[in-house]
């Protein structure tokens, strides 16, 4: 079982552009939802294999455009990694078949998984987030960038 999931850890008005007050989230760059905004703490296991970082403040988009792009890799049978924004760690994908081994650089973890069941958690995940953050800010909903990551 994969499970990918985030708590809201902002806003942290003292890193980033988090706090969030009289901004326009209708307009904010895809750059700036990336890295700026919707602060999170990350949840993801495949199996027993904890891949969770172990540390805040990981831009939830970030993660989600991030992994985006991982799966159209894999589903090439290309290697891929996906990083942070607020440090060099990486999570690795190698994938042999329709299988993908998953293994990160802050944690000895490993984990095999079907390709197409972390594609579902990730669409499962992707659509938790912008489900709830639509909610929670009717404007950011209207946001076209968002609209990219449904591709």
């Amino acid at each position: 079982m994969i499970k990918i999931e985030y708590g809201q850890t902002g806003p942290y008005v003292d890193q980033g552009r988090e706090n969030r007050k009289g901004v326009d989230l209708a307009v904010v760059s895809r750059a700036d939802l990336r890295w700026y905004y919707f602060l999170s703490d990350l949840t993801f296991t495949i199996g027993e294999a904890e891949l969770s970082p172990p540390w805040s403040w990981t831009p939830v988009f970030d993660f989600l455009w991030s992994m985006k792009g991982a799966l159209e890799h894999l589903e090439r049978g290309e290697q891929t990694t996906i990083g942070f924004t607020e440090n060099a760690e990486l999570i690795s994908f190698h994938p042999k078949g329709e299988e993908v081994r998953v293994s990160c650089t802050y944690a000895m973890a490993e984990a095999v998984c079907e390709r197409v069941d972390l594609r579902n958690a990730w669409l499962i995940f992707r659509e938790a987030v912008l489900t709830q953050l639509s909610n929670e800010h009717p404007k950011l909903a209207a946001n076209p960038v968002l609209a990219e990551l449904r591709l």
